[in-house]
């Protein structure tokens, strides 16, 4: 039986238990979370106090207030460089409206924060989390990714030599994908590479701290997204430039790292700002 790695990443207004972290492999075990969330949609949320540049989208999360005033400016100063009006091929999911922030002491970013610290490497995050933004994703990008999976699915159909895991689900992971240095780009700018309405390939990793490294590495202020990835039939290559794309859906590399063939398999769902 398939055990979806994260149900509270599917960047939907409720979010559930059972966050798993996994490898490229199918066979591999996961190793378990829990995440005891109930955001209520009917409930308003906080709206920022000013609006930021490009009408941003950003809302933020009405579970924990900030306890000084200066935490709010700061938020509100954060707000403005990561967010702005998602278009056509500028984002990793065509129609992306926004992102919602969550506060320090929501549950759900509790739990992205643990996946984001346990999987830097061995020496541990020696940075600060400054902010956690959920990816708020529209139907037709939900739809795109879904599609993708029953594609790739149907391919590693009974007899194909696939693997459980990739009939029943795809080979669904849960993945980091840096986007570098955040100062005065917009949440748009930063996402771009990993559109869902394209087929290019996006290389993505299994530990934060390679995915920051791979993608210049560095101290100050950076962006990672966090991922659901649907690997499919991997090749296991050194060289993931060299992959059969007729054969395999990705192919891994060293240090964690698969790229897949279509950025389609790519559903961004949180955001984490982060500073060295």
């Amino acid at each position: 039986m398939s055990i979806s790695w994260v149900k509270s990443l599917q960047c939907k207004s409720r979010a559930y238990d059972d966050v798993h972290v996994t490898s490229v492999s199918c066979r591999n075990s996961y190793q378990n979370l829990k995440d005891v969330v109930n955001v209520d949609p009917s409930k308003p949320r906080l709206k920022p106090d000013r609006p930021g540049p490009f009408e941003s989208k950003v809302k933020r999360s009405k579970s924990v207030k900030p306890n000084k005033p200066t935490e709010q400016c700061n938020a509100d100063r954060d707000r403005r460089s990561v967010s702005g009006p998602m278009t056509k091929g500028s984002g990793p999911i065509t129609g992306l409206v926004g992102v919602t922030e969550l506060v320090e002491g929501h549950p759900s970013r509790n739990v992205v924060e643990i996946i984001f610290r346990t999987r830097w490497g061995s020496g541990g995050f020696p940075g600060r989390v400054e902010m956690v933004f959920k990816v708020q994703t529209p139907s037709s990008g939900s739809a795109r990714f879904e599609e993708y999976r029953d594609s790739v699915k149907k391919r590693a159909g009974p007899g194909s030599g696939s693997g459980a895991r990739c009939v029943a689900d795809g080979n669904e992971m849960m993945r980091f994908h840096c986007l570098g240095p955040t100062t005065g780009l917009s949440a748009a700018t930063m996402m771009e590479g990993c559109d869902g309405a394209t087929s290019a390939p996006v290389v993505t990793y299994s530990g934060s701290g390679v995915a920051h490294e791979r993608a210049g590495g560095g101290k100050g202020r950076r962006a990672m997204a966090v991922c659901r990835v649907i690997a499919g039939r991997v090749l296991k290559r050194v060289d993931p430039v060299v992959g059969k794309t007729g054969e395999f859906d990705s192919v891994s590399g060293e240090n964690g790292e698969l790229l897949v063939y279509d950025s389609r398999a790519i559903l961004p769902c949180f955001l984490i700002i982060y500073r060295l």
